[in-house]
Protein backbone atom coordinates (compact mmCIF):
# COMPACT_ATOMS: atom_id res chain seq x y z
CA UNK A 1 0.00 0.00 0.00
CA UNK A 2 2.99 2.41 0.52
CA UNK A 3 4.26 2.33 -3.20
CA UNK A 4 0.32 2.72 -4.64
CA UNK A 5 0.00 5.60 -1.80
CA UNK A 6 3.08 7.55 -3.79
CA UNK A 7 2.27 6.89 -6.54
CA UNK A 8 -1.01 8.72 -5.71
CA UNK A 9 0.56 11.92 -4.10
CA UNK A 10 2.74 12.16 -7.40
CA UNK A 11 0.19 11.53 -9.70
CA UNK A 12 -1.43 14.91 -7.92
CA UNK A 13 1.16 16.42 -7.73
CA UNK A 14 2.05 16.18 -11.25
CA UNK A 15 -1.78 17.20 -12.10
CA UNK A 16 -3.02 19.15 -10.07
CA UNK A 17 -6.27 17.63 -9.94
CA UNK A 18 -7.12 15.73 -6.42
CA UNK A 19 -7.85 12.23 -5.95
CA UNK A 20 -9.11 12.12 -2.47
CA UNK A 21 -12.10 9.99 -3.96
CA UNK A 22 -10.44 7.50 -4.66
CA UNK A 23 -9.73 5.05 -1.93
CA UNK A 24 -6.53 2.98 -0.85
CA UNK A 25 -7.25 1.67 2.53
CA UNK A 26 -9.16 -2.02 2.72
CA UNK A 27 -7.41 -3.54 -0.38
CA UNK A 28 -5.05 -6.14 -0.38
CA UNK A 29 -2.45 -4.78 -2.87
CA UNK A 30 -0.27 -8.12 -2.54
CA UNK A 31 -2.77 -9.98 -3.91
CA UNK A 32 -2.27 -8.25 -7.20
CA UNK A 33 1.65 -7.76 -7.28
CA UNK A 34 2.52 -9.18 -10.42
CA UNK A 35 -0.95 -10.50 -12.02
CA UNK A 36 -3.64 -7.92 -12.65
CA UNK A 37 -2.71 -4.30 -12.20
CA UNK A 38 0.83 -2.87 -12.42
CA UNK A 39 1.20 0.73 -10.76
CA UNK A 40 -2.31 0.99 -9.01
CA UNK A 41 -2.89 4.17 -7.01
CA UNK A 42 -6.25 2.67 -5.35
CA UNK A 43 -9.26 1.11 -6.24
CA UNK A 44 -13.00 1.06 -6.73
CA UNK A 45 -15.64 -0.87 -5.89
CA UNK A 46 -17.95 -1.89 -8.59
CA UNK A 47 -21.42 -3.99 -8.55
CA UNK A 48 -21.62 -7.65 -9.20
CA UNK A 49 -24.52 -8.83 -10.83
CA UNK A 50 -25.21 -12.32 -11.76
CA UNK A 51 -26.02 -13.96 -15.22
CA UNK A 52 -27.33 -17.66 -16.05
CA UNK A 53 -27.83 -20.36 -15.02
CA UNK A 54 -25.04 -20.99 -18.00
CA UNK A 55 -25.94 -24.72 -19.24
CA UNK A 56 -22.31 -25.39 -19.96
CA UNK A 57 -20.65 -28.88 -20.92
CA UNK A 58 -23.69 -30.41 -19.05
CA UNK A 59 -22.88 -28.26 -15.99
CA UNK A 60 -24.76 -25.23 -14.53
CA UNK A 61 -22.82 -22.09 -13.84
CA UNK A 62 -24.05 -18.87 -12.17
CA UNK A 63 -22.06 -15.95 -13.47
CA UNK A 64 -21.12 -13.26 -11.20
CA UNK A 65 -20.09 -10.16 -13.86
CA UNK A 66 -18.56 -6.97 -12.08
CA UNK A 67 -19.58 -3.88 -14.32
CA UNK A 68 -21.04 -0.33 -14.21
CA UNK A 69 -22.07 -1.07 -17.68
CA UNK A 70 -25.80 -0.80 -18.11
CA UNK A 71 -27.60 -3.69 -19.26
CA UNK A 72 -24.70 -5.80 -19.17
CA UNK A 73 -25.87 -8.10 -17.06
CA UNK A 74 -29.92 -8.37 -18.31
CA UNK A 75 -28.31 -8.89 -21.86
CA UNK A 76 -25.93 -11.82 -21.24
CA UNK A 77 -28.54 -13.31 -18.74
CA UNK A 78 -30.39 -13.29 -21.90
CA UNK A 79 -28.11 -15.48 -23.90
CA UNK A 80 -27.24 -17.54 -21.03
CA UNK A 81 -31.12 -18.76 -21.12
CA UNK A 82 -31.02 -19.03 -24.80
CA UNK A 83 -27.93 -21.17 -24.70
CA UNK A 84 -29.94 -23.21 -21.94
CA UNK A 85 -33.12 -23.24 -23.51
CA UNK A 86 -31.02 -24.95 -26.69
CA UNK A 87 -29.64 -27.88 -24.70
CA UNK A 88 -26.68 -25.94 -23.64
CA UNK A 89 -23.32 -25.35 -24.88
CA UNK A 90 -19.95 -27.75 -25.06
CA UNK A 91 -16.73 -25.98 -24.84
CA UNK A 92 -13.55 -26.79 -26.39
CA UNK A 93 -9.89 -24.97 -25.04
CA UNK A 94 -7.93 -24.38 -27.50
CA UNK A 95 -5.56 -22.36 -25.64
CA UNK A 96 -5.49 -20.17 -22.85
CA UNK A 97 -4.07 -16.54 -23.23
CA UNK A 98 -5.00 -13.69 -25.21
CA UNK A 99 -5.18 -12.83 -29.16
CA UNK A 100 -5.56 -10.09 -31.86
CA UNK A 101 -6.44 -12.44 -34.47
CA UNK A 102 -9.59 -12.82 -37.25
CA UNK A 103 -12.80 -14.11 -36.26
CA UNK A 104 -13.58 -17.22 -38.19
CA UNK A 105 -17.43 -19.11 -37.04
CA UNK A 106 -18.37 -22.66 -36.88
CA UNK A 107 -21.55 -24.49 -36.33
CA UNK A 108 -19.60 -25.75 -33.73
CA UNK A 109 -16.94 -26.01 -31.57
CA UNK A 110 -15.36 -29.44 -32.71
CA UNK A 111 -15.55 -27.64 -35.96
CA UNK A 112 -13.18 -25.15 -34.92
CA UNK A 113 -11.11 -27.43 -33.19
CA UNK A 114 -10.94 -29.21 -36.21
CA UNK A 115 -9.33 -26.54 -38.24
CA UNK A 116 -7.11 -25.50 -35.75
CA UNK A 117 -5.20 -29.03 -35.89
CA UNK A 118 -5.46 -28.71 -39.24
CA UNK A 119 -4.07 -25.17 -40.36
CA UNK A 120 -1.06 -25.81 -37.59
CA UNK A 121 -0.14 -28.71 -39.56
CA UNK A 122 2.75 -27.70 -41.32
CA UNK A 123 2.03 -30.73 -44.15
CA UNK A 124 -1.25 -28.57 -44.37
CA UNK A 125 -0.16 -25.18 -45.34
CA UNK A 126 2.77 -26.99 -47.90
CA UNK A 127 0.10 -29.51 -49.59
CA UNK A 128 -2.35 -26.26 -50.00
CA UNK A 129 -0.13 -23.51 -50.98
CA UNK A 130 2.42 -25.30 -53.42
CA UNK A 131 -0.42 -27.99 -54.44
CA UNK A 132 -2.48 -25.23 -55.66
CA UNK A 133 -0.16 -23.28 -57.04
CA UNK A 134 0.09 -20.17 -54.59
CA UNK A 135 3.65 -20.04 -54.84
CA UNK A 136 3.62 -20.85 -58.48
CA UNK A 137 3.98 -24.79 -58.42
Amino acid sequence: MRAASIRKEALQRITGKSLEGLPLEGFDYESILGQCCEMPVGYVQIPVGIAGPLLLDRREYSVPMATTEGCLVASTNRGCKAIFVSGGADNVLLRDGMTRAPVVRFSTAKRVAELKFLVEDPNFVLRNWVGIGLWGG
